[in-house]
């Protein structure tokens, strides 16, 4: 396992992950945060959780597209697995999230 640092907007993430998912996670990240980047030249004054929430919904719609194009009912994109990952990664940005609000109210 390892622990790959990540940058979305002006955040920092902890994300752990296998040896051999570090490279595409950080691709991923990449991708991710010029997408952020992007919203935000738009948005001005929205927050980061916000241009955060926007993004993933554009994602989604994406997705939800891509799968609407494909012909038949095949089986869909994301596996099993791939949702189980994923919630996982967010729960574990969830938990970061509510980690730094603590120590700052903490600070308070």
């Amino acid at each position: 396992m390892s622990l790959v640092e990540i940058c979305i907007g002006k955040s920092q993430y902890k994300i752990a992950c296998r040896d051999d998912e570090k490279e595409k996670l950080l691709e991923l990240s990449k991708s991710l945060n010029e997408r952020v980047n992007r919203l935000s030249l738009s948005l001005k004054n929205a927050d980061e959780k916000t241009l955060l929430v926007i993004t993933a919904l554009m994602i989604e719609e994406e997705l939800n597209q891509k799968n609407n194009e494909d012909d038949g009912d095949e089986e869909p994109k994301l596996n099993d697995q791939d949702m189980y990952d994923a919630i996982s990664e967010n729960m574990e940005n969830v938990a970061d999230y509510i980690e730094k609000l603590s120590q700052k109210i903490g600070n308070y």
